[in-house]
């Protein structure tokens, strides 16, 4: 199973715990990882992006990747500190297992990817306010109605269907991190560019700090919209979904 795995572990920093040997590092920004892809080097004209775009950048060299080779199956992700595994490591905190990283070294292979034929996603999480408002507590509303909007002018989703998901109160965070079948991430990140390339030339407003990365907290949503269509279709009695399980030095240690 290990020999022919697809799954990357993307990260703009060294990490601080060590890694199962079939993963494969991906560095975004300038961040060379001793082992891996730096995309400073293989993909200069994306690696910068993380600025706003944050692992974003890496999943469209990834999509490239898959398709230029043609692969086949499944792919799966980690995004430096956060794992969607089939049995969750630490404690649970809110809508995530908080794990010491010491609790890593335990976890066997096959909790990373399961039976290699199942997909593994984190669960959908409910909150008090609609998405909209759940955004709109930390960010700015205008981008995520305007990403939106720019996702149903390419044709990604309907009216409609932006509509019900903007009102309902739950989504499935952190999407990116999770082992699915490459069609539907090939399908889902082509879409994402799309959109996103459309939202930066017509909408996109450069702001600071904490909301720099605005436009990924929106390809966040948007991807989570798409992500949960596809486990409708496929079943969700028929996945695997957990909360994920998040690396920190005050995570639990047992």
């Amino acid at each position: 199973m290990e020999q022919n795995i697809h799954f990357y572990c993307i990260a703009h920093a060294p990490y601080a715990w060590q890694l199962p040997d079939f993963m494969t590092m991906i560095g975004t920004g300038s961040h060379v990882p001793e082992q891996g892809i730096a995309m400073s080097q293989s993909y200069p004209e994306l690696a910068m992006k993380n600025r706003y775009l944050g692992e974003y950048v890496a999943l469209y060299a990834i999509r490239r990747m898959l398709i230029e080779s043609q692969a086949e199956g499944f792919v799966g992700f980690c995004h430096y500190r956060r794992f969607a595994l089939t049995q969750p490591i630490g404690e649970l905190r809110g809508f995530n297992y908080h794990a010491h990283p010491d609790l890593l070294a335990r976890v066997l292979p096959e909790h990373f990817y399961g039976d290699g034929k199942t997909p593994i996603i984190p669960t959908m999480v409910t909150f008090q306010g609609s998405v909209l408002r759940q955004y709109a507590a930390n960010g700015i509303a205008r981008d995520l109605l305007l990403y939106f909007g720019a996702a149903i002018d390419c044709g990604v989703i309907t009216d409609q269907e932006a509509s019900d998901f903007l009102s309902q109160n739950a989504f499935i965070t952190a999407p990116t991190v999770a082992y699915i079948p490459i069609e539907w991430f090939i399908e889902i990140v082509g879409a994402l560019e799309k959109v996103m390339a459309r939202f930066y030339r017509y909408h996109y407003i450069e702001r600071e700090g904490y909301l720099e990365r605005s436009m990924a907290f929106c390809c966040e949503r948007l991807q989570a919209l798409l992500l949960a269509k596809k486990a409708d279709a496929w079943g969700w009695d028929k996945l695997v979904s957990n909360p994920l399980v998040l690396l920190s030095e005050q995570g639990a240690r047992s």
